[in-house]
């Protein structure tokens, strides 16, 4: 448990510290090996994170992309009693605010309708850290791992960071979902 949160605290500071030009440009890069995968190509809705204030990839563009080729987006909102997220259909683009933990979500009444999890084709998941298993640290409160356990089978589970958040290994437990896959810039 010290070594995750050890290693939490070296990521947040290394992703804060970049240069938000040096973000754009390798969230850029990030965008187009997304956008040209099979999983990003076939699916007919995803769901994403909102990056903004965050540090993390941006995922602006990518919910942009996907409503515009005509794909349903769906973001998190954060289930605090549950330590658990729901997946909520994106129905008004302008409409966010800050959740519990200062993650920006969708607000609003066009907002708020839920999303089966049958029908989520590809989650776009966050990460403080990744490993070439595919395991992730997240931010220490398990709300990712609790809702990816929910996820039907084979359904694709991606995460999203730069490549100095790609480690040789990740301190990971049972507890811990594994992806199917990381993309770096």
């Amino acid at each position: 448990m010290e070594a995750k949160k050890a290693l939490r605290k070296k990521m947040k500071l290394k992703i804060e510290s970049q240069k938000v030009s040096e973000r754009r440009q390798r969230s850029s890069v990030i965008h187009k090996k997304l956008f040209s995968k099979e999983d990003f190509i076939k699916s007919k809705c995803l769901m994403l994170y909102c990056s903004r204030g965050t540090g993390e990839v941006e995922t602006g563009p990518i919910i942009k992309k996907a409503l515009k080729t005509g794909k349903k987006v769906v973001l998190p909102v954060t289930l605090v009693k549950d330590r658990d997220i729901k997946p909520v259909y994106l129905g008004d683009i302008k409409r966010f605010g800050k959740g519990p933990y200062g993650i920006y979500e969708p607000k609003g009444p066009l907002n708020r309708t839920p999303a089966e999890l049958k029908n989520i084709d590809l989650v776009i998941v966050p990460g403080l850290a990744f490993d070439g298993k595919n395991n992730r640290i997240g931010r220490g409160k398990g709300y990712y791992d609790n809702f990816l356990k929910r996820l039907p089978k084979g359904k694709s589970k991606i995460g999203l960071g730069f490549r100095f958040q790609l480690l040789d290994k990740v301190p990971a437990t049972k507890r811990d979902i594994p992806l199917t896959g990381v993309i770096t810039d």
